[in-house]
């Protein structure tokens, strides 16, 4: 086995950009101690407005780096600080004397799904059992969000006041309830069971009401019976829900239904490794990649991002798209052995 000629050059791109998109997450962030904005993670460095769904995966992304660990619990603090009495959380808006507003979350389901999946991997990474354990009530409320918006076939609304049923929140959803389980398992907690059957139930209603046999694909949606059509050729939301069973675990890169999903995934969205300004560059294409063992597409994601939003500062690149690039190196560099060696 021999390296190819160039991955020691490949290895280092990767490590710096890395270290660079971590650095410019940290300057998303307000570090304010003693005051009720700290912890905060913005969409932008210059921009104070927070969309808690998108700093989920900043902060989930930032324990890339075991420095970050500390700046992760001040952000879940500044989560479970600003919830509502029912356990959802809305956007917020800080001016330069962190004077702030909110506006309606753009979702509830996954805001919680995502925040409940983080918390998981804090704990797990960083080994703080002390925090969760202080913090079990709330995070137990935040749980019983999603809990609180499921519909009786297991798919849950995406805003109690909005009543439809979607795939990408859905696998959001999922996930947080099932990482949230096995981290109540983990402590010897009574309720991971409960909320592991609750995880089940949204996995159950997925397959039931969403996976279309006869094009064997997913709906992207339902609202009450009425499931839309699919058209691959369609990037969002039909042809980019495709990606979230594997990416969430509710099916396996590689088996069948998997395989077959991604291989539609190129054939009907050719373009995705060159999607360019003022289009968002969707990197958790990136993460997808690497999860089907096609690290040479990830890297030319990852390459071409750099590219084409990155060294240009373009404005459709914020803390989310910056998150799942870092996600994706780390997971090019775990597995180097597996692309930049040749036999």
């Amino acid at each position: 086995m021999k390296h190819r000629n160039n991955a020691g050059e490949i290895i280092y791109a990767l490590s710096s950009n890395m270290v660079a998109q971590i650095y410019w997450l940290k300057s998303c962030q307000i570090l304010r101690p003693g005051h009720r904005a700290d912890g905060a993670i913005a969409r932008y460095p210059d921009q104070a407005g927070v969309m808690p769904y998108f700093s989920n995966f900043a902060a989930l992304a930032m324990l890339e780096e075991p420095s970050c660990f500390p700046l992760v619990e001040r952000y879940l603090d500044w989560y479970l600080r600003h919830l509502e009495k029912n356990g959802t959380i809305r956007d917020y808006s800080y001016d330069s004397d962190l004077n702030f507003k909110t506006a309606k979350p753009d979702s509830e389901d996954a805001y919680a799904g995502t925040f409940l999946s983080l918390a998981f991997n804090y704990c797990k990474k960083a080994g703080q059992t002390g925090w969760v354990k202080a913090n079990l009530p709330d995070l137990k409320r935040v749980a019983r969000t999603i809990i609180n918006l499921m519909d009786r076939d297991g798919l849950t609304f995406a805003l109690a006041g909005y009543r439809v049923k979607y795939l990408m929140d859905n696998c959001e959803a999922y996930r947080g309830l099932a990482d949230f389980a096995e981290l109540l398992e983990s402590l010897g907690d009574r309720d991971a069971s409960y909320f592991k059957s609750m995880a089940e139930a949204v996995a159950n209603g997925i397959e039931r009401s969403l996976w279309n046999r006869l094009n064997s694909c997913y709906h992207p949606s339902k609202t009450g019976w009425i499931r839309p059509g699919v058209n691959l050729k369609k990037f969002y939301p039909d042809a980019a829900c495709q990606i979230f069973p594997v990416i969430y675990g509710l099916i396996e890169p590689g088996q069948a239904r998997g395989s077959n999903l991604y291989q539609l995934f190129n054939s009907y969205q050719p373009n995705w490794l060159t999607i360019k300004p003022p289009d968002y560059p969707w990197m958790i294409l990136g993460l997808y990649a690497c999860l089907h063992g096609d690290f040479g597409k990830a890297y030319e994601k990852v390459r071409y991002a750099r590219e084409a939003y990155i060294d240009t500062n373009s404005g459709n690149w914020f803390c989310a798209e910056a998150a799942f690039f870092i996600i994706t190196c780390a997971s090019l560099l775990q597995n180097r052995d597996k692309w930049l060696f040749v036999q």
